[in-house]
């Protein structure tokens, strides 16, 4: 039967290579790999070193130590959906900007065109 220390440390590592593939290939930016590698970092430290986790638990005051990865799981995905989010009102706003000078410069054009026409004549 696999260890589960022996268990986290192979997911730990197969997210390192998932991520670092998913980079290399320019399907993800690296600004946003980084929590990603950090997230599987920590699982390969918790993994070999599970008493870490004990310690934190005691520290924060969580009597039941796998708790704590459910603590920190949801905040590493409250942290990384509130990111997220502010990285799409960016980017929505950046599109408004651009829609409306791609507007701009199409009536400019076909007011441009039209005189030119007109000129020809």
């Amino acid at each position: 039967m696999i260890s589960y220390r022996i268990t986290s440390a192979i997911l730990g590592l197969v997210l390192f290579v998932i991520i670092y593939r998913l980079v290399r290939r320019g399907k993800l930016q690296e600004k946003y790999s980084l929590i990603w590698f950090l997230t599987g970092f920590i699982i390969c430290i918790l993994g070999l070193f599970p008493f870490l986790l004990d310690a934190v638990a005691r520290l924060t005051g969580i009597t039941y130590a796998p708790t704590l990865l459910f603590v920190i799981s949801v905040g590493i995905l409250l942290i990384q959906n509130l990111h997220l989010t502010t990285a799409v009102s960016k980017n929505e706003i950046h599109l408004k900007e651009l829609s409306q000078r791609l507007a701009v410069l199409q009536k400019l054009f076909e007011e441009t065109r039209d005189e030119t026409e007109s000129a020809d004549k």
